[in-house]
């Protein structure tokens, strides 16, 4: 934290009436960093500058997230997708410099997000998982294991997201994300399974299948509507594989 500080109080000096706000987040703003932590500081400015970007400083790697307060605000009080992580970091950051208490409000907006805020993230997964889901498909189709296995992984990741955004949970600390996800009932599991343990074609597809599908129903049972998606394919999810992309 004495880091923290030194370091809003150069982008201060440096930024003057540009710089808005600096907070940290991540493991130090909680208090459980240790030896080989990163340093992550929030810095939102009226107009970005190149000059501040990642270093290491008093051999801490130090990174830094900076946005606009519009990009800001979008983080939390906008409709994702996988609206989780960015609530993650905003629930944990502390302020550091803050004099209009832009980074106080952001903070108490990310404790209480909205049902609709999840209904809307979860749906803007969906969409952009159904590509993963066919990559996973097309991999396996082709009996191309390695590949299977590398697409498998940007898959569940984003899986992981979803059913996060779907029951409006916030894993912290993010670095046991996947513990956490793989302790919501079987979904959860599956999800777990086919990360850390999934290494045959057949048992990539029937736990991508399990997954995908699983997703699609406890989406639908939430009132979550996506013409084309939910529609067509809820029906596929419920009896096995479906025709992937």
């Amino acid at each position: 934290m004495a880091l923290a500080r030194r370091v809003a109080r150069d982008l201060r000096h440096r930024e003057r009436e540009n710089l808005v706000a600096v907070g940290v987040y991540g493991s130090t703003a909680r208090g459980d960093d240790r030896e080989f932590s990163d340093l992550d500081i929030v810095v939102v400015v009226r107009r970005k500058r190149a000059w501040i970007r990642h270093g290491i400083r008093e051999g801490v790697l130090v990174t830094f997230h900076q946005q606009t307060p519009a990009e800001a605000r979008e983080e939390v009080i906008g409709s994702g997708p996988w609206l989780n992580g960015p609530l993650a970091g905003w629930q944990d950051t502390r302020a550091l410099d803050d004099p209009t208490r832009f980074i106080a409000r952001l903070r108490a907006h990310a404790r209480r997000p909205t049902a609709s805020q999840w209904r809307e993230s979860a749906k803007r997964d969906l969409l952009e998982l159904f590509e993963d889901y066919g990559k996973v498909r097309n991999a396996i189709a082709a009996g191309d294991l390695p590949e299977a296995r590398e697409m498998a992984m940007w898959f569940d990741d984003r899986a992981a997201g979803t059913l996060c955004d779907l029951e409006g949970m916030v894993p912290r600390p993010h670095r046991r994300y996947f513990i956490e996800v793989g302790r919501r009932g079987d979904l959860g599991n599956s999800i777990w399974r086919l990360r850390y343990e999934a290494r045959t074609l057949p048992e990539i597809r029937r736990l991508t299948e399990k997954i995908w599908g699983g997703l699609l129903l406890k989406a639908e049972r939430k009132g979550i509507r996506i013409p084309g998606l939910l529609e067509g394919l809820t029906r596929s999810a419920r009896a096995g594989p479906s025709r992937g992309p």
